[in-house]
């Protein structure tokens, strides 16, 4: 019993190892990781609200962190953000999707969902950077 718990301490280590050289590690504290840098961005934002049919578009500012929205600003001191709140609501997606030019490989827009849900209902923030 032993040698089999050893033998695989052994392989669940060797593939740590393997994995660190194949792919490397990616610091948190680099400002770009996979798409665009981190900061605030103004955006195209397409309300809309599930339970009354409301639907509005905005020209809003826009936090991405690490290839996802976090943060919304309504420009009048009203925000949505992930993480703790005091209005208890739930904030779900901003996952970037982006969009290349075929020829430059540069990226020429942004797209993501936000979802926020709370005791009203649901809303949805459809968010296009470009």
């Amino acid at each position: 019993m032993k040698k089999v718990l050893i033998l695989i301490a052994l392989i669940i280590s060797t593939n740590f190892v393997l994995a660190g050289a194949i792919y490397p590690k990616q610091s948190f504290c680099d400002q770009k990781t996979l798409g665009i840098p981190n900061g605030w961005y103004k955006a195209t934002v397409e309300y809309y609200n599930y339970n009354t049919g409301t639907r509005s578009t905005y020209t809003l500012k826009v936090k991405v962190m690490y290839d996802r929205v976090v943060a919304i600003d309504f420009g009048n001191g009203g925000t949505v953000h992930d993480g703790y709140n005091n209005e208890n609501y739930v904030y779900g997606g901003g996952y970037l999707d982006y969009v290349t030019d075929y020829n430059t490989q540069e990226i020429t827009s942004a797209t993501a969902t936000v979802t926020i849900t709370d005791t009203s209902g649901v809303r949805s923030f459809k968010i296009l950077i470009a």
